[in-house]
């Protein structure tokens, strides 16, 4: 019987309910990224609350919110185990491209599914940087409008494998908070593959929320991928990439509220006016 996270998956969706099978892993994962925005709005706000599945289900899937990688990943973790899929969280730690340098330790929550005795990466909260498709770990080059993504074992400081990304062949390309593949393999977060639970998915969250170098308590950023490209709003600027073409404009705060309704559907308007210098 299906389970009312199930139900309310598909209704959020948008896809008739059905028996889900690893060939509709891509449908699943491209539906996410179009319809879930990735977005800190809790944060600025100082109304997180506790990851459970029953609060993402109430607020991704009831209030039609979105959130980070830590809800988004952890709700798409609750729907496949519901499905029936071998799969577990683990920790990442994201590069950060603009910067080069690492971000704070653990702050990415991925997947890990095995699917006929074959790991894969499964991701649906890595901003805009969405492979969309399961990144399997035996190095094949995964491509979609995002770009080009691998897993390879290596290991650092930060893990024992990494997911790589870069432009994809014909360009295909996005860009978060400036930070923006190459035509070079470069590194996009590390990992291990240890378990873990919701213990300590609610010790990432508070790191997220806190850390001083985290970039989502310095700003409301949200952005959301569309058919041609994706969209991103702060409190300073609305940006919309088609077919790889940016185009960035300034907003007034009059205009916050409306922009995030039409764009993302989000109804939320508290947010603390602070402002994300890179978005």
């Amino acid at each position: 019987m299906m389970t009312n996270l199930q139900k309310e998956f598909f209704k959020r969706l948008k896809i008739p309910a059905k028996e889900i099978t690893f060939n509709d892993l891509d449908e699943i994962l491209l539906k996410m990224g179009l319809t879930l925005p990735y977005e800190n709005l809790d944060i600025m706000a100082g109304t997180i609350k506790n990851i459970s599945k029953n609060n993402l289900v109430e607020k991704l899937l009831i209030q039609k919110r979105g959130g980070l990688c830590y809800e988004l990943n952890s709700l798409l973790y609750y729907f496949l185990m519901d499905c029936g899929f071998q799969v577990y969280k683990v920790a990442g730690t994201v590069y950060d491209l603009y910067d080069n340098k690492w971000k704070p330790d653990d702050g990415h929550v991925i997947l890990i599914l095995n699917h006929n005795h074959k790991d894969y990466v499964i991701d649906a909260g890595f901003a805009s940087h969405l492979p969309l498709h399961p990144v399997p770990f035996n190095g094949e080059v995964i491509s979609s409008q995002t770009g080009e993504y691998r897993i390879r074992k290596r290991t650092t400081r930060k893990g024992t494998h990494i997911l790589e990304m870069r432009k994809g062949a014909n360009g295909e390309s996005t860009n978060f908070l400036q930070s923006e593949p190459s035509h070079e393999w470069k590194i996009g977060y590390a990992f291990t593959l240890d378990p873990i639970d919701e213990k300590k998915v609610n010790n990432i969250q508070k790191v997220i929320v806190e850390h001083k170098e985290s970039p989502f308590n310095k700003g409301a950023i949200t952005c959301k991928l569309t058919d041609y490209g994706h969209v991103s709003l702060t409190n300073k600027n609305y940006t919309e990439t088609f077919k790889g073409t940016k185009n960035k404009s300034p907003i007034e705060s009059k205009d916050y509220a409306r922009i995030l309704r039409e764009s993302f559907g989000i109804t939320q308007v508290k947010y603390v006016g602070k402002t994300l210098e890179r978005g």
